[in-house]
């Protein structure tokens, strides 16, 4: 029987639905049947090569289970198995390899082979399956939903009588064919995690999650400007402005209900923000530890939050527990979006998991960085420091802790997404196993799971970066790449506007296809503050004395500069908290100073931050300046201009130049209407006519829309 494309990439999806979403065959009366079998197909490298599936199911005993031809040269082999978790290979000519199909990997016990992964459901029990299509989101907190019934191995069909849809009415139900309609009005601003339950004759139960978020600020992921809070360091209880630290390793103060009045007074509103990235939320142990090989003398704090020190509890030195849910809460009413940072690879020396389980560790003594363990060589093994235990997570067990750790925060605090720490420093397997795990959560998959990839700069970062993408890869990275190009660009003038657009368009092609979504930022708590680069200062020791902080002139003028194109370009700005107020400071810890109460700021200070915040709100409400589409207008060594255009036809104009004097620049006119045009930051107005010629100040930019354009104000 021939197999055409679609029905193959169907039953492919068998292989990475929900597990609740095996599809089967149709008994003759009653709700489509489960079927818990996972289709493997395979094409040989050698045409007519045949193929074998070598599985865990018998130790991977050669030479395996033969896979059956069918036409266009594809194989296949239904796994017929008892419900469960499985590793597999497919072998041709007595070489084993990764099923390329399979998004999601394990290790083999022993070797700890990477090898692809299948899991098999119970057909024994009845499934609720919704689709991300049949949830519908209407006006005035409306929801629609329909699910379908799975019937189980016995065939037993739907009992209407049982159905329960938390907050929500049954419209309909059908016991013939197992379909069920479901209504909910008056739903509030924020995020519903509704659940759908249903048994079938014989009393065997199924349910399934609703999540949706209702009226967010940003519709889409693409449409976010993030901000991050580095939590002990932004605002102090009931937001009170905090003293600078004891010392720059001691707890500053800040807690989460700091941030939860930022919220209610606004701060986040008025910068066009739509989702909260919040440092670690851990508990940490209470004791300081002494610095890393270079720093030894010194004593730091876990006021940061990487240092995880128990299972699942929220750190109380910034609130707990229930000041963690009532952020959550406030930032859903203002339809602003909450990102948790989550450490799946490594915890403290203090964990409980590390007495009880030894072996689900790398082995000690071999700390990143250091003469012995280069991070080239050892990324994956490596421990941070000698108290800081790195998860092996090729044990099924590490691994199992560490996904399962990551899924528990998003599902128990109804949280939008996590930022995942250090990815480079797990196998790539980890990261796809918590994207799986959140997707599996609740329909549809909204969540955005954004990866700490750390790279350098130029070519080899963005390949780096693409590594860890993909359908079934992490949805976002952050792009480290364009953020040492951006200092190099305007903090040093080390490169030019034309290698800057160079890379820009080398990263849409290397990304392409992806569908990946990238973090646009400036610096964060790893990294110098891009003000401090400006200044030349960024590697002074981040201890003692730190580096200058600058209140005028141009460090602060480059930051705007940057600040423009962050919140112009293609991609999900992040704002660290502190750069649009210019803060300065060299590497951790210098980098993690208090947040400064604007009225102690200079003139030019308090000019950045309106700079900011006006261009927040442009992007916040010009579908232009969100959409995925730039189109080089002019480049040179010191000037670069783009137009951006939504799908509809809306129109942004972007121009920076980081000259020291006043310059005319010409734009390619072509697609470019000529008329009058408004600066977003300041209210100028300026004409553009057919020579496309316009004036640029010193270190100037402009983000011009269309006088006549809703998102213009006066």
């Amino acid at each position: 029987m021939a197999i055409e494309p679609l029905a193959r990439a169907t039953l492919l999806a068998l292989l990475v639905m929900p597990a609740s979403a095996c599809v089967g065959s149709e008994p003759p009366t009653g709700p489509p049947r489960r079927d818990c079998r996972v289709i493997v197909w395979a094409q040989p490298e050698t045409p007519g090569s045949p193929l074998h599936v070598l599985g865990s199911w018998d130790d991977y005993a050669e030479p395996g289970l033969a896979m059956l031809a069918h036409d266009e040269g594809w194989q296949a082999l239904a796994l017929d198995l008892p419900a469960g978790e499985y590793g597999y290979l497919i072998a041709e000519n007595g070489v084993a390899r990764l099923d390329p199909l399979e998004p999601l990997t394990s290790f083999r016990p022993g070797d700890q082979r990477e090898v692809s992964r299948a899991w098999i459901d119970d057909c024994e029990l009845p499934a609720l399956v919704i689709l991300p299509d049949d949830v519908v989101v209407g006006p005035e907190g409306t929801l629609a939903v329909t699910a379908q019934f799975l019937a189980a191995s016995s065939g037993a069909g739907l009992d209407p009588t049982t159905i329960v849809g938390e907050g929500l009415q049954v419209q309909a139900s059908s016991s013939h064919d197992g379909t069920i309609e479901l209504v909910g009005a008056g739903l509030a601003r924020g995020r519903h995690t509704l659940v759908i339950a249903a048994a079938d004759e014989l009393g065997n139960s199924a349910e399934a999650k609703v999540s949706v978020f209702v009226d967010p600020v940003a519709a889409r992921w693409a449409d976010a400007i993030v901000y991050q809070v580095f939590t002990d360091r932004f605002h102090g209880p009931a937001g009170a402005w905090l003293d600078p630290p004891t010392t720059p390793g001691s707890r500053a103060g800040g807690t989460l209900d700091g941030i939860t009045a930022a919220l209610d007074q606004g701060w986040f509103d008025e910068l066009g923000v739509s989702a909260l990235w919040i440092s670690p939320v851990y508990r940490n142990p209470d004791e300081a530890r002494e610095g890393n090989e270079a720093d030894p003398d010194r004593l730091y704090t876990g006021y940061h939050g990487y240092w995880p020190a128990t299972a699942r509890e929220v750190e109380p030195e910034i609130g707990g527990e229930l000041a963690l849910r009532e952020l959550i809460d406030h930032a859903h009413a203002r339809g602003i979006a909450v990102i948790l940072d989550v450490v799946p690879n490594h915890v403290d020396e203090t964990h409980p998991i590390v007495g009880e389980h030894v072996d689900w560790f790398n082995p000690s003594g071999c700390v990143c960085g250091s003469a012995s363990c280069p991070w080239a060589t050892s990324t994956e093994v490596c421990w941070f420091t000698p108290y800081l235990p790195d998860l092996r997570l090729e044990r099924a067990e590490a691994m199992a802790f560490a996904v399962d750790d990551a899924a528990w925060w998003v599902e128990t605090f109804e949280v939008d997404g996590v930022r995942i720490d250090a990815v480079p420093m797990m196998p790539r397997a980890a990261s796809r196993r918590i994207v799986d795990a959140i997707d599996r959560i609740s329909t549809p998959s909204d969540r955005l799971v954004l990866g700490e990839v750390f790279t350098g700069a130029g070519s080899a970062g963005v390949s780096r970066l693409r590594w860890y993408l993909g359908p079934h890869g992490l949805a976002g990275v952050f792009d480290f790449p364009l953020m040492w190009m951006l200092r190099d660009v305007l903090a040093r003038e080390t490169a030019s506007f034309v290698e800057l657009d160079a890379l820009l368009t080398e990263i849409d092609a290397e990304l392409a296809g992806s569908d990946a979504l990238l973090g646009r930022m400036l610096g964060n708590h790893d990294t110098p503050r891009f003000v401090s680069a400006a200044v030349g200062d960024d590697q002074v020791d981040a201890w003692d004395p730190g580096a200058a902080q600058p209140e005028s002139g141009e460090p602060i003028e480059r930051a705007a500069l940057a600040s423009t194109l962050q919140l112009t370009l293609p991609g999900m700005p992040v704002i660290y908290q502190g750069d649009e107020l210019g803060l300065a400071g060299a590497g951790d810890p210098d980098n993690r100073r208090v947040l400064p109460d604007p009225a102690t700021l200079s003139p030019a200070r308090l000019a950045l931050l309106e700079h900011v915040r006006r261009l927040g709100q442009a992007r916040r409400c010009s579908p232009a300046l969100r959409s995925d589409l730039r189109e080089t207008l002019h480049v040179d060594a010191d000037s670069l201009a783009f137009a951006r255009r939504s799908p509809e036809g809306r129109l942004a104009l972007v121009l920076v130049s980081r000259a020291s004097g006043p310059r005319t620049i010409e734009l390619a006119m072509a697609s470019v209407p000529t008329g009058r045009y408004r600066d977003v930051s300041t209210g100028a107005l300026f004409e553009l006519a057919d020579d496309g010629e316009i004036e640029l100040g010193a270190r100037t930019s402009l983000v011009l829309l269309p006088e006549l354009d809703p998102c213009v104000a006066e």
